[in-house]
């Protein structure tokens, strides 16, 4: 659900900056596959992929949402770790070492 609502929070606010031709790289496969999915899910979690799939539809017709193993992945990872741990509007000076 979280990730999902990630998913959401980023398409919606990308979209606010006008960009497009955006790749979204996940770690959630269940996320990336509902999105990529024709299926719908009338669920809580359904519906936030539903309004998912509306911003990509409407705002970023040359996007993907792709699925990326964690490991692979390891930049976005601790980029999160680092925001979950400040959640307020910051600026990072204290770059992870794998950037």
């Amino acid at each position: 659900m979280g990730e999902a609502v990630g998913l959401h929070t980023t398409l919606d606010w990308l979209s606010n900056q006008q960009l497009d031709n955006v790749d979204f790289v996940l770690d959630c496969k269940r996320v990336v596959d509902s999105v990529n999915s024709s299926l719908d899910d009338s669920s809580e979690f359904g519906c936030i992929i539903t309004a998912c799939k509306q911003l990509l539809v409407d705002r970023f017709q040359n996007s993907h949402v792709e699925f990326s193993r964690r490991q692979a992945n390891r930049v976005a990872h601790e980029l999160t770790q680092a925001t979950l741990s400040n959640p307020s509007p910051h600026v990072i000076d204290d770059v992870p070492t794998c950037i």
